[in-house]
């Protein structure tokens, strides 16, 4: 084998076959337990003892042991070692996987050839002792043929997997480096002629009912045998009464004559064609066919070309399929290979600045997806893959970017199957030598055969709608010739890539059909649009950093996507927090993150980014976007009239699948409720519904009134329960506020204030304090916000001085507080009685000084006994000023579930519009606290140092009081961990700010 293959870029592999993307029924499995050896380079010779792995397995995710040495290793956008490609470092580790296979008896005599379908980064295949081939590329299978090492009885297989080389260089992704194999090996046989390419092309025409089917196909064969009269032939099983649906077709052996054995037609027609009189294009059909005489055949090439009448088109919201049965037949009419594709007919065009599937300008409601599993790594099962979409399916994702690698195939099958756009990515990501690698000749034929080989085995998919060139590469020559090799290949799709446009968004024709830039501000995107300047859809790539408590201003991303042309969507980054599960030496379990397993460098908890927990269930952000991208909206101009607005924003089905419901809420508790039988409504368009109910009108009780709507499947489906719900509405309606009779005195406001002018609340442990200060979140403290903070010094406050001033019908008390740094706050209290209870004016004066705070308002502790958390306000999920989408309700819930438990603790559990809440215990009795007008709160198990010093979840020890906070303003997440920060419209600065609260026990 070549020497330091492993630092040889354009080495990209040996005897490898070309990309097959057909099944085969003829297979034998090598999945299950190997023998196993860890190495500590390639060149190591010394062999050490044999373990076990399971196949597939990455050794990276074996339990710790002298075996397994080498651990999971997160970086970024820095390489994890101090090289210069396409060097690495001496010590690589390289596992030596062996197992022993027996061929079977019917298998004999017959062609046959190992699969091996991921592995990272680079292999080399040894059977029976004889090396059969190596390669790279390590998120596309490699196939070798292996007749010629397999004996009968039982054979041996090593596949030799070295974790860096020079491909690691284009494989520099921000995700965890893993050592190892991480999908399925098989052996499958043929016969000496087989099929060899099979490419598949399924179109729609303009009508919407009619398909287009291209095949491009090679018969091969091995051995000299001749391939002359076999015969390939197609039909779709649903279709077997369509004439066009039947495709067949026999290769005939054609041989040029040679220049002596030219007829005069042949050399006349030559003669004209090679002396340039055919320069228009004009060159007579008897000339075309002489010509076609003289031309080199391609051997067993065939290439069919139909069109379908009536066929039902394929998209994500109606994904049918059709299953394209393949037959290779023998010149006496003996079928010797058959295999099957599942296809789909549809369009996908670029047409100024709109991208139409199927005819219609569509969103994409997307999300950037990389494989994981917190136990297996990136090893997955398609169970796994499934799991995945239908979790995407509940929060109404449509879209998937499979960044920045091709998947399984698996994972394109059920994207065709339940419905999803694909943007389809190859295995390039130079992000450590962004400017270098793509103009480097020696990555030159790595990057034209990663997008090729992504191009020929996933053609046949209808979900993928876009081929991407990779992800954070730069731009350069490699990307150039990459993409006229796409283009070539496959001229039905368009091409995207980031980085053509990265620097110039009217740039970079050549290498993007689509403007789809990466964490743009939403000025930037309005202000592209309304340039003049857009000659392509804008579909952002990555925007909306989805890391801890984040997705601030996704509403406002949406707002504009949804009002102004020119712009079709984009994809959260991303779907999972990759923390891996860890155990601890005392046996404590913890999702790991960069450093956790010893490595440098990394890159720390910036690969827990998602919209999902490593146990895949849901972050609070989950419920923005649900309501953002559901299929049905809901609008009026006046609630109060009964009359409404419904919206069908599909595009290709009508509202037949949903039920409407409605209720009419007064604080929080229902008071009438009802279905409406909603109309035939063709996708986008619109029709008006209404309500009847006497509850509607003025209303007949003090209480904040509101109407819901619920949309819910009438039916099951794969992925959620009869009466899922998929959007839903709220509309104020008409009320009467509730006021809290004012009291001259009572015995809980006698004893509201203390001589150290704290105030005293029922069950209280720690008094109010005021609070400028949160525990950051991932955003506030990588986007640098937390370095202002740090200047104002307001985690620490200390009262440095208190007047109180007593009347028989008020306290008040006048503090100043002062930061660490020095700075001087304001605060004055005044302290009010209720009937029950007293109410408390805050009045707080921060320096203007403070552009920036998390936070203006008060923090309290309370016995942790009154674990009852009910409170009216918007819910129930966790929300923020700029991440709010949710129903003002009457929430029941207890102070535990509160805690969101981000993989590194931050702030979290807060709630905006709180209107009023309760702390009670089991009995019923507690507090109830009641505000001016709707702000945000929070009543979690844990303060907010605690959250801030705590490096994991599991760190973290409640401190067995609840901690109330009632903020007078919030700053908003944003999403500046990697992306805009939040708008300032959501940012918190100096001033005065005043609010209420009312305290009563009850």
């Amino acid at each position: 084998m070549l020497p330091n293959y492993w630092m040889s870029p354009e080495t990209n592999s040996i005897n490898r076959l070309g990309m097959l993307n057909i099944e085969h029924f003829e297979t034998l499995s090598l999945d299950g337990t190997w023998r196993f050896q860890l190495l500590s380079s390639p060149s190591d010779d010394s062999r050490k003892r044999w373990t076990k792995i399971p196949v597939p397995g990455l050794w990276t995710m074996q339990p710790t042991s002298d075996d397994f040495f080498d651990k999971p290793h997160y970086t970024n956008t820095q390489m994890p070692w101090d090289h210069v490609a396409p060097e690495v470092p001496a010590l690589n580790p390289t596992g030596i996987y062996e197992r022993d296979f027996h061929i079977p008896a019917s298998w004999e005599g017959k062609r046959v050839v190992l699969h091996l379908g991921g592995y990272e980064s680079v292999a080399i295949i040894t059977v029976n002792g004889v090396e059969v081939g190596l390669t790279k590329d390590s998120r596309l299978a490699a196939e070798f043929d292996i007749t010629g090492q397999i004996k009968r009885g039982k054979n041996n297989l090593e596949i030799k997997v070295t974790k860096w080389s020079d491909a690691t260089y284009i494989e520099d992704q921000d995700q965890w480096w893993h050592g190892g194999i991480t999908r399925s090996v098989k052996l499958y046989a043929t016969e000496h002629v087989f099929i060899e390419r099979f490419a598949t092309t399924a179109g729609l025409k303009a009508d919407g009912t009619t398909g287009t089917l291209k095949i491009d196909a090679i018969i091969g064969s091995i051995g000299g045998k001749s391939i002359d009269g076999y015969t390939l032939r197609t039909f779709i099983d649903e279709l077997p009464k369509t004439k066009s649906a039947q495709l067949s077709q026999t290769y005939k052996d054609h041989v040029s004559p040679l220049f002596t054995e030219m007829t005069a037609e042949m050399r006349e027609a030559d003669r004209k064609s090679f002396a340039g009189e055919y320069w228009r294009g004009d060159i007579p059909e008897s000339a075309k066919a002489m010509r076609l005489k003289l031309k080199s055949p391609w051997p067993g090439h065939v290439v069919f070309e139909t069109t379908i009448p009536k066929i039902a088109a394929w998209s994500a919201e109606t994904p049918n399929l059709y299953t394209l049965r393949i037959e290779l037949v023998s010149p006496s009419g003996t079928v010797i290979e058959v295999s099957q594709q599942k296809i789909g007919f549809r369009s996908i065009v670029i047409k100024g600045r709109e991208m139409l599937l199927n005819g219609k300008l569509i969103y994409l409601y997307g999300v950037n997806r990389h494989d994981f599993n917190r136990f297996t790594g990136r090893v997955l099962t398609r169970d796994d893959m499934r799991q995945d979409l239908l979790e995407m399916k509940r929060w109404n994702f449509n879209a998937v970017r499979t960044s920045h690698y091709p998947n399984d195939p698996a994972f394109y099958d059920l994207c065709d199957e339940l419905g999803f756009y694909v943007i389809d990515e190859a295995n390039i990501e130079s992000h450590a030598f962004y400017d270098s690698i793509a103009d480097d000749p020696r990555y030159a034929s790595a990057f034209l055969e990663r997008v090729g080989r992504m191009v020929q085995r996933d053609m046949h998919h209808p979900s993928v709608i876009f081929w991407s060139l990779g992800n954070e590469s730069g731009r350069g020559k490699n990307h150039e010739g990459a993409a006229a090799f796409a283009r070539a290949l496959d001229p039905s799709r368009p091409l995207h890539y980031e980085g053509g446009i990265n620097g110039n968004w009217t740039g970079g024709h050549s290498l993007t059909d689509v403007v789809s830039p990466m964490y743009p501000s939403i000025k930037a995107i309005l202000d592209y649009v309304k340039s003049g300047k857009q000659d392509r859809p804008l579909i952002m790539c990555e925007y909306s950093h989805a890391m801890g408590n984040s997705n601030g201003t996704l509403k406002e991303y949406w707002d504009a996507i949804h009002s102004t042309p020119g712009l079709q969507g984009g994809f959260i980054w991303e779907f999972w927090d990759h923390g891996i599960e860890q155990t601890l030496p005392d046996g404590t379990k913890r999702s790991a993150y960069g450093g956790d397993f010893g490595e440098t460098p990394h890159d720390g908890n910036f690969v827990c980014d998602g919209m999902v927990f490593p146990d895949r269930t849901p972050k609070p952000a989950m419920h923005e976007f649900k309501a953002i991208a559901s299929p049905v909206v809901i609008t009026t101009t006046k609630a109060s009239s009964g009359s409404f607005t419904v919206t069908n924003r599909q595009y290709f089905k009508d509202v037949a699948d949903f039920d409407l419901f409605w209720s009419i809420n007064r604080n929080g508790e229902v008071i009438d409720s009802g279905k409406v039988v909603l109309p035939k409504i063709a996708p986008q368009k619109s029709a008006k519904i209404s309500v009847k109910s006497k509850s509607l009108l003025k209303p007949d009780a003090a209480g904040e009134r509101f109407i819901n709507f619920t949309i819910v499947r009438k039916n099951r489906t794969d992925w959620a329960p009869a009466g899922h719900e998929v959007g839903w509405s709220q509309f104020a309606l008409p009320s009467r506020k509730e006021t809290i009779q004012t009291a001259k005195t009572n015995n809980l406001f006698e004893i509201a204030v203390d001589d150290a002018g704290e105030i005293q609340i029922p069950f209280g442990v720690l008094a109010p304090e005021l609070s400028l200060w949160r525990a950051p979140t991932d955003n506030d403290r990588i986007g640098r916000i937390t370095t202002k903070w740090e200047q104002y010094g307001v985690r620490e406050l200390e009262r440095t001085d208190c007047t109180i001033t007593e009347t028989a019908k008020s306290y008040k008390v006048v503090s100043e507080w002062q930061t660490s740094t020095g700075y001087k706050v304001k605060q004055v209290q005044l302290v009010t009685p209720v009937a029950g209870g007293y109410a408390v004016k805050e009045t707080i004066t921060v320096p203007k000084q403070f552009t920036d705070l998390a936070r203006i308002g008060i923090n309290f502790e309370i016995d942790g006994t009154l674990s009852n958390y009910t409170y009216f306000g918007i819910g129930s999920h966790e929300n923020y000023p700029d991440r709010k989408i949710g129903r003002v309700h009457k929430w029941v819930s207890t102070v535990a579930e509160q805690y969101v438990p981000y993989v590194r603790p931050q702030e979290n559990g807060g709630h905006a519009g709180v209107r009023w809440f309760a702390l009670t215990d089991n009995a019923g009795h507690g507090v109830r606290i009641d505000l001016d007008k709707p702000r945000q709160v929070s009543a979690t198990p844990f303060r907010a140092e605690q959250l801030a010093d705590a490096t994991h979840d599991v760190d973290l020890v409640p401190t067995g009081n609840t901690i109330v906070h009632i903020d007078a303003a919030h700053r908003g997440v944003g999403t500046a961990s990697c992306g805009p920060d939040t708008l300032p419209a959501y940012l918190v600065s100096g001033g005065t700010y005043s609010f209420t609260w009312t305290v009563r026990a009850i």
